[in-house]
């Protein structure tokens, strides 16, 4: 393939010697990506593909350096950054052309296309100013919306990408196990959160959930306790408890710690840029008769959900399974969130974004594929507060699906 470098060779004056745990992504990972950009093209009978989202560009080419990829008919990467393009070079295998700016990138690109051509573009995620200047630089240039096409190429783990989540679930068992030192009656939800992400960052966690242009800001700290921890808000999720502001309504607050309240605990890590997302719940001494019914609950949910995940399975009947489970514990009302806030999934697509798709969604007809991530978001929001039970799974050619997280499956009452 055209634009593949023979190696990462010093491009400036830099000494660009990376450190051992800064894991470059080997060409032959990036190829078959290429390939599947490519494949895409022809099928949509388009004359290229343009990727403008960082996440994107990490993807196919393993930097994340400013910049944007050109992928023309043949499936022949044109990767041109801004900054820092040196750097860039040693990070990917693939050939770089420097640039001050996108209009040179046009001048470049118009090299390799026929007159009115269309681009594959992900318009989930390209702003209407960027849209309206890439057809001012290309005249007759049709931008051709690719996102829910290449959301679902995504969603499909490699080897590398699925290696990368198995070392990120491994941080969650040490992080977890440690967890409950932190949770202290008289402490806020906000210090205990960021003493557990601390130490998460300490074993290299990189502290951002990148999602897929949701509405609020990525963030790690989602810790909420007691009946104020099943307060719904923004964020798409069953409990949202108050947050540190109403600029920012969600996840842990100054609110303090008290005996007897369930705590949930439910912060994703991150490394290389691949997460997993995980949630457990603990009680500071004994929890309520009511707590380890719905924790109960959870875990036969789950059980029901891992039975079905399998490929060939029909999203939207995995989450009727779960209701169904829901149903039989009298919980159906409170699972997922409380009446007239409950969300509408039972797992969610993770790896580089977080909360992408494929979903296990109410009344979908997606198909569930090998090697697909899933986060298996279980929640109960009872008056007394949240439970939540959170494990992520990849899903095999056969047999049950693989846990990535294997944090104990229990609910935890902490002696204090």
């Amino acid at each position: 393939m055209a634009g593949l470098s023979p190696a990462r060779k010093e491009s400036d004056s830099w000494n660009w010697s990376f450190p051992a745990d800064y894991r470059l992504v080997p060409s032959e990972y990036l190829l078959p990506r290429l390939a599947n950009a490519r494949l895409l093209c022809e099928q949509m009978g388009l004359d290229g593909l343009l990727f403008t989202g960082c996440v994107d560009v990490y993807y196919l080419t393993g930097t994340m350096q400013q910049g944007v990829l050109f992928t023309d008919v043949s499936g022949a990467p044109h990767l041109y950054l801004r900054r820092h393009a040196g750097r860039g070079a040693q990070e990917s295998p693939f050939e770089v052309t420097a640039v001050r700016g996108l209009t040179q990138v046009a001048k470049d690109m118009a090299g390799h296309l026929p007159a009115k051509p269309r681009l594959g573009a992900c318009l989930d995620i390209l702003p209407v100013n960027d849209y309206l200047a890439w057809q001012k630089r290309l005249p007759g240039l049709e931008l051709v919306d690719i996102s829910p096409a290449w959301a679902d190429i995504k969603g499909v783990k490699d080897d590398f990408e699925l290696s990368a989540m198995a070392e990120t679930g491994q941080l969650a068992v040490e992080v977890y196990e440690k967890a409950p030192e932190f949770l202290k009656p008289g402490v806020s939800e906000v210090w205990a959160a960021g003493q557990i992400i601390a130490l998460a960052m300490s074993k290299g966690h990189i502290n951002i959930l990148r999602t897929r242009g949701q509405y609020m800001d990525n963030y790690t700290w989602h810790l909420v306790s007691g009946p104020e921890g099943s307060m719904p808000s923004t964020v798409d999720a069953a409990a949202s408890g108050y947050g540190l502001s109403p600029a920012f309504p969600q996840g842990a607050s100054l609110k303090i710690l008290r005996k007897n309240e369930p705590i949930v605990v439910d912060i994703g890590f991150c490394l290389h840029g691949y997460q997993t997302d995980q949630t457990r719940t603990y009680c500071l001494g004994k929890a309520s008769a009511m707590v380890k019914k719905a924790h109960d609950c959870l875990v036969e949910v789950e059980e029901a959900i891992t039975a079905a995940l399998v490929p060939g399975a029909v999203s939207g009947e995995i989450f009727d399974a779960a209701q169904k489970v829901a149903k039989a514990h009298h919980m159906e009302d409170v699972f997922l969130g409380q009446p007239g806030h409950r969300i509408r999934f039972v797992g969610h697509g993770l790896g580089l974004e977080l909360g992408a798709p494929p979903y296990l969604l109410q009344g979908s007809k997606e198909v569930v594929r090998a090697n697909q991530a899933y986060a298996l978001e279980l929640k109960i929001t009872l008056d007394e507060g949240p439970v939540g039970l959170e494990n992520t799974f990849v899903v095999t050619e056969s047999g049950p699906p693989r846990l990535l997280s294997p944090i104990p499956n229990r609910l935890f009452e902490l002696d204090v």
